[in-house]
């Protein structure tokens, strides 16, 4: 399918520039790994990511794994509209199995390729979230941090109190007293 869209210009250029610059290959394709092994399929050699993903069958599917029965109608076929439902699909999906919404691309950014990275980042995320939900199949990427809950001494309280941090301009005596940077205005009448 040929890009017929003219090439973008002024500050769209530079957006789509900074945008392209923040693609990592390596982490896109070790996502698409992780998507394939969590479906136990092979991942297609040659596509890249933003076409393997383009219609959203294959997200859907990998959501169905990991939540059954999350999605339940997959559009294989059919118009544009057709297929971006399957991007809606998987998001309200991803967001029910517990995906922050601040970690979920928007269904633009994946089917009018306008920010890949994003979509990367959603996988990634995807990833984390299925560690944090028990998933008992393949990992993709660091664990996400528990909450610590520290207790504290009726003693340690009372004894930070009496420390002013550094936040509050205390700074052992040191003052901008007698500073003098650049001439001093002169006022003419």
């Amino acid at each position: 399918m040929a890009d017929t869209r003219a090439k973008p210009a002024g500050i769209a250029r530079d957006i789509a520039n900074k945008l392209a610059g923040k693609r990592n290959p390596e982490a896109e394709q070790q996502a698409l790994q992780w998507l394939f092994q969590v479906l136990g399929e092979v991942a297609p050699v040659g596509p890249s990511f933003e076409d393997v993903l383009r219609d959203g069958t294959i997200l859907c599917r990998a959501i169905n794994v990991l939540k059954p029965g999350s999605v339940k109608r997959i559009s294989t076929t059919g118009g544009a509209f057709k297929l971006m439902e399957n991007h809606t699909a998987f998001q309200q999906a991803a967001q029910a199995y517990g995906l922050p919404k601040e970690d979920v691309y928007q269904t633009v950014d994946l089917w009018e390729k306008k920010n890949i990275p994003q979509a990367a980042q959603t996988v990634f995320a995807l990833g984390r979230t299925a560690q944090k939900n028990k998933f008992d199949g393949p990992v993709l990427g660091p664990k996400e941090a528990e909450k610590q809950v520290r207790e504290w001494t009726e003693e340690q309280l009372k004894a930070g109190q009496g420390v002013i941090g550094l936040q509050a301009g205390y700074n052992k005596g040191a003052t901008q007293s007698g500073m003098n940077i650049g001439n001093p205005r002169h006022i003419v009448d």
